[in-house]
């Protein structure tokens, strides 16, 4: 990406005045300056890292709005927008993924329309993100490694419902169980595992459409940056467009009173 780009790119995500306004809002204002500060000095390549450290500043600084819950929008049977609230797990180059019960209205949805959107919204840090594409199935394995990656309490939620796993672990019985695998682990013994259940399954969101917007305080608009995939035009004929690895994003950004 060639410094030029780099500089517009953050011009837009960053004015000056939103960045001071932002800074305000904020407490700690030196930590935050300091901590943008060295954000703006970074070179990206894909909009998913932009995503990331944005993610990553709201697990840090506003941990109570839950960042990684997103707002999960698909299509029903009638082509009707359907919402609720999702989970994501990991975002990487590859796309974002979640899980969830295969035999849920929602797996259903994304089997009979692929199209999702998530949008993140971080209040406290005047910031959201809106991204868009299509969804696809993990394999079992993908889906098996990510359940013993979670740790047993989880695993016992999504095994046996959140409602068992909650009453397990306040009970005597989950308590000496627990004191249990702690002394297994300290000898070296592995516990026993947990089954996942054969209809719990994950996806993957590759995205075509990624949406950043930063709100400049109260009377004043919100920016927006989108970057969109365009394959259709070939490499060195656009304007404003970010060399990724495996393909191009073209970018916008637009103020809004």
């Amino acid at each position: 990406m060639s410094t030029v780009l780099v500089q517009k790119l953050w011009c837009s995500l960053w004015s000056a005045g939103s960045l001071s306004r932002f800074a305000q809002h904020m407490s700690h204002a030196s930590h935050q300056v300091s901590y943008i500060g060295s954000e703006e000095q970074r070179v990206y390549e894909e909009p998913h890292v932009i995503f990331q450290n944005w993610l990553m500043a709201a697990q840090k600084e506003a941990p109570q709005v839950r960042p990684r819950l997103a707002c999960m929008a698909t299509v029903d049977k009638s082509g009707e927008p359907v919402t609720r609230l999702t989970s994501i797990e990991e975002v990487n180059s590859n796309g974002i993924t979640f899980f969830t019960t295969l035999g849920s209205r929602q797996a259903g949805e994304i089997s009979a329309n692929p199209h999702v959107s998530l949008h993140f919204n971080w209040a406290p840090l005047m910031r959201s993100v809106r991204i868009a594409g299509s969804a696809h199935q993990l394999t079992e394995e993908q889906v098996r490694d990510q359940f013993r990656r979670f740790p047993r309490h989880v695993q016992m939620s999504i095994t046996h419902g959140p409602r068992y796993a909650a009453a397990e672990w306040q009970s005597r019985s989950g308590f000496f169980a627990r004191i249990g695998e702690r002394l297994n682990t300290w000898l070296g013994k592995q516990p026993e595992e947990i089954p996942m259940p054969h209809n719990w399954g994950g996806y993957i969101l590759t995205p075509s459409l990624f949406e950043f917007g930063m709100l400049s305080g109260e009377k004043a608009g919100r920016t927006r940056v989108r970057f969109r995939r365009c394959l259709e035009m070939p490499r060195g004929t656009r304007v404003g467009n970010v060399q990724a690895e495996r393909q191009d994003w073209v970018y916008d950004s637009c103020e809004e009173n």
